[in-house]
């Protein structure tokens, strides 16, 4: 039976807004087995909305989006999830799903798609590429879509850089998150984010990690969708003091993540006491920058 690991992934990072990503080690599982006909799905646990257990499963659909580009039949199918990443965190769940059916579409079709092809039709099907990359080819990823087709660079981040997640025990849809964002921004505040992004890449490339707090800020998102987050200025100021090099939002949030270079259990121990503060329940974890991506045996 193959079985397809799939990485959970931070997107924006601050300033690269529906651009910039990172792979990191936690990981959902998916088993499949062609069956003669028909479909069952084993959807595991469930930390978060419904998952749905017929043709409306989001890892079916993406087998199926897959199979379509290859012009492969689709097989009867039996589909077992092995679900570690929290759903509707900020933690890349939903391409965790597509990433990981697209692979399973080309397992079954005997490989007719390269890499860049299920990039591809991972990011149309999400409607952008800076979660479906990292979890793809593993490490940080900055990439836009450009006439259907994806068009990226792979970084490989430091190597002393983790990352300290804070997941709270509520939830927060992607489209309710984007519902307060507003439809147009300044010129300030785009050259702000540009010139940011730009040099959140720079440093990650060149291991120039001081510069991290300043390549995080960001104006196009966080201010919005931080009146969500019940602590979130908060935890960003405690995170600071206690010596992250930033913290953001992971992508739509709510879960927030600092990055680190050095005192990490020092970190995750004080900032676990400060969470218990809080009016919410947050998760403190450590997480390790994931370079490989996706994996899969058969």
């Amino acid at each position: 039976m193959p079985t397809i690991k799939i990485p959970c992934s931070t997107a924006n990072m601050g300033s690269g807004f529906d651009s910039i990503g990172m792979a990191m080690t936690l990981y959902n599982e998916i088993e499949f087995e062609i069956t003669k006909e028909g479909l069952q799905i084993d959807p595991g646990t469930q930390n978060g909305p419904r998952i749905a257990t017929d043709e409306r499963n989001l890892i079916y659909r993406s087998i199926q989006r897959g199979l379509e580009a290859t012009g492969c039949p689709m097989p009867g199918l039996r589909i077992r999830q092995t679900n570690r990443i929290p759903q509707t965190r900020g933690l890349g769940s939903s391409s965790a799903c597509i990433v990981g059916g697209i692979i399973a579409a080309n397992i079954i079709s005997g490989g007719c798609l390269s890499t860049d092809q299920m990039v591809s039709i991972a990011a149309e099907i999400e409607g952008h590429p800076d979660n479906i990359l990292p979890t793809f080819i593993g490490g940080m990823t900055a990439g836009a879509i450009e006439n259907g087709r994806v068009r990226y660079v792979h970084i490989e981040p430091p190597h002393q850089l983790k990352c300290c997640v804070f997941i709270p025990n509520f939830t927060l849809s992607t489209k309710k998150a984007r519902a307060v964002l507003p439809k147009q921004v300044s010129l300030a505040d785009a050259i702000y984010n540009t010139s940011r992004a730009a040099l959140m890449v720079g440093a990650m490339t060149q291991g120039r990690l001081e510069l991290v707090r300043t390549a995080i800020g960001d104006k196009l998102h966080q201010p919005y969708r931080k009146e969500l987050i019940p602590g979130y200025d908060d935890i960003v100021t405690a995170a600071e003091n206690a010596g992250a090099l930033g913290c953001c939002l992971s992508g739509a949030g709510p879960t927030m993540i600092a990055f680190l270079d050095r005192d990490y259990r020092q970190f995750v121990q004080r900032m676990a006491n400060f969470v218990k503060t809080l009016n919410k329940k947050w998760e403190v974890r450590l997480l390790d920058i994931c370079y490989e991506g996706a994996t899969w045996d058969f």
